[in-house]
């Protein structure tokens, strides 16, 4: 049997290990990303949807001669568009400029409150770096529209879309990476790495892509699903950190339950 005083040197080294797992908690918190991802994807569908339909009427009705349809729907289009800038504008106001991270938090509160505080340093980007971060974001939206254009209209084999796709995910979703430590952990690289197989395993034959009339928009959606998981596995990861910080904190006399 152990005696107690064999019991503390082992516990003082596991104690010394609360940094390490309190670390990875923070860094997995991953639910409230989650969270903003799913808000984006449903507003990136309602915007396609409120753009796409007052389009498709005025093209439309200007193809086939009718000028009041099209007419009509240019009107639809300009509305749409002038509501999505104010709300776009109502957005920024509220939860941008001096109050930015303002919606994270009120999400990451919603979802961890019971469990406390935990973060990790917001990354410090040099005005240089912040340059680099818009420039590659507009690169990333303008490959990622152009590709979706030249899809639909047949200029890229439906085989070889999600592998012309991986040539900017891929690179986007290291730089995500770069870019948001120590915030966030190489959980995140999941998505790249599954995304880079995926289109490799199509390049060697493997037919593990849509087909049909809606081929491009959901082989677009892969690279969303692969996040979803990357996010979800980190969740999972922060849930067994915790568990391994509730049972270091017991040793140190406190109880089970707490962080």
């Amino acid at each position: 049997m152990e005696t107690e005083q064999n019991q503390v040197p082992k516990n003082a080294e596991k104690l010394k290990e609360i940094p390490k797992w309190t670390r990875k908690y923070a860094q997995n918190r991953t639910l409230t990303i989650l969270v903003l991802l799913v808000m984006a994807v449903l507003f990136g569908v309602f915007f396609a949807v409120l753009v796409g339909f007052p389009l498709a009427l005025a093209v439309a009705g200007f193809w086939k001669g009718n000028m009041i349809l099209g007419c009509v729907g240019i009107a639809v289009l300009v509305a749409a568009l002038v509501a999505i800038l104010k709300f776009y504008i109502f957005i920024f106001a509220k939860y941008g400029g001096k109050n930015k991270g303002l919606l994270d938090q009120i999400i990451d509160r919603w979802i961890y409150g019971k469990e406390g505080t935990a973060s990790m340093p917001q990354p410090k980007l040099s005005k240089k770096m912040k340059r680099l971060d818009i420039v590659f974001a507009i690169v990333y939206l303008v490959c990622l529209i152009g590709s979706m254009e030249l899809g639909m209209l047949g200029y890229i084999p439906v085989k070889y879309f999600l592998p012309f796709m991986a040539l900017f995910v891929v690179p986007f979703g290291v730089y995500q990476y770069f870019i948001m430590r120590p915030r966030l952990g190489p959980v995140i690289l999941i998505f790249p790495i599954l995304y880079a197989i995926h289109a490799i395993l199509i390049i060697t034959g493997a037919p593990i892509f849509f087909t049909g009339t809606f081929a491009v928009p959901f082989n677009m959606f892969l690279p969303v699903f692969y996040n979803f998981l990357a996010l979800i596995i980190g969740h999972l990861y922060s849930r067994y950190a915790l568990k391994k910080l509730k049972g270091i904190s017991h040793l140190d006399g406190g109880s089970p339950n707490e962080v």
